[in-house]
């Protein structure tokens, strides 16, 4: 573990919770107060729309008064000069109406859409007054015409007069100045303006003086002609009507004048005392507002700069962390990248220092058991091959293991039939479950010519470990093999197996870290007298889960355990299955009998057990401990196959091969080389190949299989070697 940055910083990462969330409520909270701000606004708009209000309502109380003047002057005067003013100013003072602004807490109930109405009916009403008026004085000028023309027809009556007494009286008038009105309140005023009454001056009560003054009395007789009064004609008839109309059209003018003038008043009156109200009731509110508003924000605001402040601190602080704790990161990863490589070269290194040792204790351990041995002896044999299989098991386990955890796993897709593979396992390990009385049992439920691609080997060894298991931790009874075939959607089809035992079980607590490596259940090392490395479950796990399988287990203690897993395959077709026919021990005989053989290997332990082995099939052989040594034989002797150690001082196996590959002569430069060779890595294997190795025998190797490879690989060189034959003769005829 890094050290320096082992722990989780909780500390830090709880700091900037927060502060985060200390942000958020503040956010939150100037959310829900955002509410009262703007409710702050709209008492600012109302309240300036007041004051506004209150200024149009003046201007139309102006407006009306001039108005209403105007309209008198005409009547008085006919000038249309003031008739035009007055439409001018009933216009001005509708659009001032249109501006004043409704709000539904005014409790009037008269709007500016009703003012408007009133307005233009007192418009209409006074141009018909207008009208009337025009009218009846032109029938008073017409009747005047009329009396003019008829007093020439009129008829006089003489009559004598005796007597006449003239007197005069004079009348003295004495005025008193008059009283001035008493000013009128605002609403006075407008009611003062639609009525029509001008502000006139009361007339004062007058003294009358009569003075009597005889002027003069004169006495004659003459003859006067007296002019009789002609009858009433329809004129004066229609004039009389039309001044009755007229007075009747004035009066309902001066009521309606009267009404609207009264109305609009008493309406004004309502609107500006509420808005009065409103307006100073609002300014309280507000002024009450506007303190708790910014005394909020003013507070929420030094709150929010320390918490972002603070914020910035950490956020930094932290950044600076990530990035100190970045850099140990990949330098440790680094380092752990190192370490791995340099794990995977020690296990390979220790596989190899293992297994060349190995190679020499199975290999005489096996010609040993192959002569004649009394019991005693052949129970030494028996256990050191034992012994020296199991730790070959435990190198190959941890090796395994070593190239799963770093990914240098490789899986091989190659047809097979599962339901041979699955039995061929089955066979392997009876022998096994006889010797401790343990039944084994296949229910395998597809057909036997079933065919899949796949790594068949991988898949035997899974279910090799987990059948070893159950018959190693059960003491009797029965180990089932079960499996059958899952068909999936894109075309594959799933391998579930299960292996159930009646062995010891596990407890429960155990189940979670079954499949953990090195991990070994306490209560199964009480059954067995074997100790594993504890990587077998682990490995199988890796196998299934590396392919997209799954793996689990069932158990309960001192009842057994049901190991399952799924594998995906895809289907394949039997026909492309590669049947290896065995070869049987005289046929191999035959192949391999008076060859000629070249062996370099650095481990005389090593020459010595090949040698011994290729002397038994009548091989014969030069030996080498290097690599340069080797390549003089080769270029003094012809052979039919080198065998070659790997790594040899002076010149290693790889060198070798490459210096036979450039022989001049294509015959010798084509010999066959098999390498013998205790690294296991794929990787390596490959490159050998490349390298120009023809084939590859694993140390530790049993004698039948060296031979087989070696039969293989000479029967792989006759072909090559009859044809160059055919086309050298062919060439010289």
């Amino acid at each position: 573990m890094i050290k320096g940055v082992n722990k989780i910083p909780i500390k830090r990462y709880g700091l900037i919770v927060a502060l985060l969330v200390v942000l958020f409520s503040g956010v939150f909270y100037l959310y829900l107060h955002y509410h009262r701000a703007q409710n702050l606004k709209n008492s600012i708009g109302k309240l300036i729309s007041a004051r506004e209000n209150s200024s149009l309502i003046d201007s139309c109380l102006l407006i009306l008064y001039s108005a209403d003047n105007n309209i008198h002057l005409y009547a008085l005067t006919g000038d249309k000069e003031y008739k035009r003013k007055f439409a001018i100013q009933i216009k001005e003072v509708s659009a001032t109406v249109k501006k004043v602004k409704s709000d539904q807490q005014y409790s009037t109930n008269l709007t500016p859409a009703t003012l408007g109405k009133l307005i233009s009916e007192k418009a209409a009403k006074t141009d018909n007054y207008l009208k009337l008026q025009q009218l009846t004085d032109s029938l008073i000028k017409l009747s005047i015409k009329a009396e003019k023309m008829q007093s020439v027809k009129k008829t006089t009556v003489a009559m004598p007069v005796v007597k006449i007494t003239s007197s005069t009286i004079h009348i003295d008038t004495i005025k008193l100045p008059a009283k001035a009105p008493e000013r009128k309140k605002f609403f006075g005023r407008i009611v003062a303006a639609f009525s029509g009454k001008q502000k006139d001056q009361k007339p004062a009560d007058a003294m009358i003086i009569k003075r009597d003054t005889q002027i003069k009395t004169v006495e004659q007789v003459r003859t006067e002609y007296i002019h009789l009064r002609p009858k009433p004609t329809e004129d004066h008839i229609r004039l009389f009507n039309a001044n009755a109309n007229l007075k009747n059209s004035e009066r309902e003018i001066l009521r309606i004048n009267n009404n609207l003038i009264s109305e609009i008043i008493k309406s004004l009156k309502q609107y500006k005392i509420a808005e009065q109200n409103y307006a100073r009731e609002s300014k309280v509110e507000l002024a009450d507002q506007v303190s708790d508003v910014f005394n909020e924000y003013g507070y929420l605001s030094k709150l929010t700069i320390a918490a972002l402040f603070i914020l910035m601190v950490v956020v930094l602080y932290n950044i600076w962390k990530l990035y100190h704790n970045g850099r140990y990161l990949v330098y440790h990863s680094e380092k752990a990248e190192e370490y791995a490589v340099a794990k995977s070269s020690f296990m390979a290194s220790m596989s190899h220092e293992i297994r060349t040792p190995l190679n020499s204790v199975l290999g005489f351990s096996e010609q040993l058991s192959m002569t004649r041995l009394d019991d005693e002896q052949t129970e030494q044999i028996n256990a050191i091959r034992s012994s020296s299989q199991m730790l070959l098991e435990v190198v190959n386990e941890i090796l395994d293991f070593s190239k799963y955890e770093t990914g240098k796993i490789n899986f091989e897709s190659q047809p097979f039939m599962p339901y041979q593979a699955l039995e061929d396992v089955l066979n392997t390990v009876s022998i096994q479950a006889a010797k401790k009385g343990i039944k084994l049992k296949m229910n395998l439920q597809f057909d036997k010519n079933t065919c899949f691609t796949g790594d068949v080997l991988r898949l035997k060894q899974v279910v090799m470990n987990l059948l070893v298991n159950a018959i190693k931790f059960s003491t009797n009874g029965t180990v089932l093999l079960h499996a059958r075939l899952m068909t999936q959607t894109d075309g594959q089809a799933a391998l579930k197996v299960r292996v159930k035992d009646n062995g010891i079980g596990i407890k429960k607590q155990d189940l979670p870290a079954i499949f953990d490596e090195f991990v070994q259940v306490s209560d199964a090392q009480k059954v067995t007298h074997r100790k594993g490395t504890g990587l077998g479950l682990a490995i199988c796990k890796k196998i299934i889960e590396l392919q997209g399988g799954s793996i689990r287990v069932i158990s309960e203690l001192g009842k057994g355990s049901v190991f399952s897993f799924e594998l995906p395959f895809l289907p394949a077709n039997k026909n492309d299955i590669v049947v290896e026919t065995p070869v049987s021990k005289e046929d191999l005989a035959r192949a391999v009998k008076n060859k000629h053989v070249l062996l370099a290997d650095d481990n005389q332990l090593n020459v010595l057990l090949a040698s011994t082995i290729l002397k038994k099939w009548s091989i014969t052989c030069h030996k080498a401990y290097n690599g340069q040594e080797a390549l003089a034989l080769f270029n003094a002797n012809n052979y039919d196959l080198v065998l070659t150690d790997i790594l040899m001082p002076v010149m290693g196996g790889l060198e070798l091969t490459a210096n036979i590959r450039k022989n001049k002569n294509m015959l010798r430069a084509e010999t066959p080389i098999i390498a013998l060779t205790a690294n296991v890595l794929k990787e390596d294997r490959d490159n050998y190949m490349r390298s120009g190795v023809n084939d590859i025998v694993l140390k530790p190797f049993a004698e039948l299989n060296l031979i087989e490879k070696i039969a293989g690989v000479l029967k792989t060189k006759e072909v090559p070697f009859i044809n160059f034959l055919i086309t050298e003769s062919d060439l010289m005829v």
